[in-house]
């Protein structure tokens, strides 16, 4: 009942405000999407250059071809037609942010949900993400301050910015270790 409760609010929100993006929105989509930090060229198009708010972006992000490559048969248009997609691609939004899988609870939920067409996946990923609380939070916090950190460093390195993301989870010292690790750390 109360991920239906944040659903529908999430719905009324973004229906009635389109949201601005930011260096730190774009960073969770990326983090979320695509289990990586994004690059500078990539955060900077998406936020001064493509004219998308927050939504158009989080759905642009399935026609792009990282996003096709990881997640074959999801569109952001069509419903799921399969209960394993569906739980497939519940079970890797989890695991990129918060690196554990869904409930079962959650699972049934948001996979009835994206079937039926109700949600579409870009928007099942905007819940999640402002969904996330406790120790939930703390790791989206932290990861995201990591990948805020690569993208302004200026690296573009697609393999580094999948494995600064490595190992960081609630704790502070997850975050010192994994820009230390590639010497982005305050010295």
């Amino acid at each position: 009942m109360q991920i239906r409760f944040l659903f529908l609010v999430l719905l009324m929100v973004v229906g009635l405000n389109a949201t601005t993006p930011t260096k730190e929105n774009v960073t969770r989509l990326y983090i979320a999407t695509f289990d990586r930090a994004p690059d500078s060229a990539g955060i900077d198009y998406w936020i001064y250059e493509s004219g998308l708010n927050l939504e158009g972006i989080a759905s642009s992000f399935f026609e792009q071809p990282e996003t096709i490559y990881l997640y074959r048969d999801v569109s952001d248009t069509v419903p799921f037609t399969e209960l394993s997609y569906a739980d497939a691609f519940i079970s890797d939004i989890y695991y990129n942010l918060f690196k554990r899988g869904a409930d079962h609870a959650g699972i049934s939920y948001w996979a009835g949900e994206l079937m039926s067409g109700n949600i579409i996946p870009s928007h099942f990923i905007l819940a999640v993400i402002n969904g996330a609380v406790g120790d939930d939070k703390k790791i989206l916090d932290n990861k995201t301050e990591v990948a805020l950190v690569f993208a302004d460093s200026g690296l573009e390195d697609i393999a580094i910015s999948e494995e600064i993301m490595d190992g960081v989870d609630a704790t502070d010292q997850s975050v010192i270790d994994a820009l230390n690790r590639f010497g982005l750390g305050e010295d």
